[in-house]
């Protein structure tokens, strides 16, 4: 039976994978995704979109391959291999995917410099930053504010006006 193990990636996200002897590691699709900070209907498009560029066995394999049926991991289940995890890295920016890619970079260099020990503390990564540029700022506000100043129908733009908490 697979028994899944959770590693850190930063202060905020952990993953869990599942160690294998034939690739290491392996992880489900949801948790490549979560690392990612995507869905898994984002990994399963990726794997779709760039059907050429995945090679099952090598980035990829079906969990009936290596479950014999004792897992709860379902037997149609995608688990991506360290390079499949860096292959789909190369399709998906974000600012997670980035801290996800540095991770997955310094695991798999584990692996190469420790041999079958690929559990070694990996540096913890910094939290992302928190995205700021759908704030909503002074200047912002007040564009707004000057729009509904033309709206006609008076009860329309006291709802408005209510909704932005002024």
């Amino acid at each position: 039976m697979l028994k899944e193990m959770n590693l850190k990636v930063s202060e905020e996200l952990s993953v869990n994978v599942l160690p294998n002897s034939d690739f290491e590691f392996l992880m489900t699709s949801k948790e490549v995704a979560h690392g990612y900070g995507v869905t898994d209907y984002n990994i399963r498009q990726h794997k779709l979109q760039h059907s050429d560029e995945f090679i099952e066995g090598k980035h990829y394999v079906i969990a009936v391959s290596i479950t014999n049926g004792k897992s709860k991991i379902p037997h149609n289940a995608v688990l991506w291999t360290k390079r499949g995890i860096v292959r789909l890295g190369f399709f998906i920016k974000s600012e997670r995917a980035k801290l996800f890619r540095d991770w997955a970079e310094d695991v798999i260099i584990n692996v190469l410099e420790n041999g079958d020990n690929f559990l070694q503390p990996v540096p913890v990564l910094p939290a992302p930053k928190k995205r700021n540029h759908n704030r909503l700022t002074q200047e912002r506000m007040i564009g707004i504010l000057a729009d509904v100043a033309k709206i006609e129908d008076s009860a329309l733009r006291l709802s408005l006006i209510s909704k932005l908490g002024l």
